[in-house]
């Protein structure tokens, strides 16, 4: 018999995973951080940001300058969390589980996606757009995503990135961005 990719990580990680409903982001993050194969490393709460970047599209170098191809900037209210992948897992595995419950989301709308080499420079994901260096891996096994939430009457941007630098150091990193009107 063979299970969705989400299917039988809840099935494996006895998460639960009943179809999800219209939730803001800090409950997919929280759900996520449930899962005894990923170890929360570094969270963020309530940070208030002026004019933070949100990429659109791949990192490429321009006159010399590293910058997403597409972006927008937008203040607000940020909460991050980066998580270790463990047990065999890949990020690849839990983008796909993050991803899969915001898809499920009326609410939520994808914005932009990019696997691997389509998404530029890793080292400039990790290092420029997110601050966190351990996300730097290779560009082969990076995943990016951007969906727009409304939840409650605010809107918000949710960030999914993973990326692996060897198959025992994989990383998720999630960022949501609630929006100051």
């Amino acid at each position: 018999m063979h299970l969705p990719t989400s299917a039988f990580l809840c099935f494996v990680l006895g998460a639960s995973c009943a179809v999800a409903e219209a939730l803001p982001p800090s409950a997919y993050f929280a759900s996520m951080s449930e899962y005894v194969h990923l170890q929360e490393i570094d969270r963020e709460a309530g940070k208030g940001v002026r004019d933070h970047l949100i990429p659109l599209g791949a990192i490429e170098k321009v006159r010399g300058v590293w910058a997403p191809r597409d972006r927008e900037r937008l203040t607000g209210s940020l909460e991050s969390v980066t998580w270790r992948v463990l047990d065999g897992y890949t990020s690849e595995e839990m983008v796909q589980e993050l991803d899969d419950r915001l898809a499920d989301n009326d609410g939520a709308n994808l914005q932009f996606r990019c696997e691997a080499r389509a998404c530029g420079s890793s080292v400039q994901w990790a290092n420029k757009i997110f601050g966190e260096r351990l996300l730097y891996g290779t560009e082969s096994s990076q995943r990016y995503r951007v969906y727009a939430l409304e939840h409650d009457g605010a809107s918000y941007r949710v960030l999914i990135y993973g990326s692996a630098r060897s198959s025992d150091r994989q990383y998720l990193h999630a960022e949501a961005l609630k929006i100051t009107p």
